[in-house]
């Protein structure tokens, strides 16, 4: 059973990512997925369960296009997400940190959930033990 958190459905925020570009993101929130866009173009989806009122779990997310990876556009999407799902009274948010199966691009799953380990690393998440899910307390 999923609990329904109603987000608006768009909703627009002002970034500066890593090379130090301004940049205007066009979040599209609907139950359990929000896509992001820019100048019209996908860049973004996230696919998130509600266990509870209270604690999310991200299925998976990722950027459109390989090219946008590591300039800073994951981490706003992300931190922009979890801002929301606070707000909405969401204060325990888990995650796979990696898959089978890397995506297009990576050498295999081993380099991939380091990169994901990171990266969640970076935005204030805890790894596991075994080093498969990360979680994080919002306050």
């Amino acid at each position: 059973m999923s609990i329904p958190v109603y987000i608006r459905k768009e909703y627009f925020r002002a970034v500066t990512i890593s090379d130090k570009s301004a940049h205007i993101l066009e979040f599209h929130y609907l139950p359990q997925t929000v896509d992001v866009f820019e100048e019209g173009y996908q860049i973004f989806h996230l696919e998130y369960y509600l266990e509870s009122r209270t604690k999310a779990e991200f299925i998976e997310f990722y950027l459109t296009d390989f090219a946008l990876r590591g300039k800073g556009y994951g981490t706003e999407c992300i931190l922009e997400i979890e801002d929301q799902l606070r707000k909405k009274g969401v204060t325990m948010i888990t995650a796979p940190v990696g898959y089978e199966l890397a995506p297009l691009g990576y050498t295999g799953p081993e380099q991939y959930m380091e990169l994901m380990a990171g990266f969640y690393e970076k935005t204030g998440y805890s790894i596991s033990g075994d080093g498969n899910v990360a979680m994080k307390i919002l306050e």
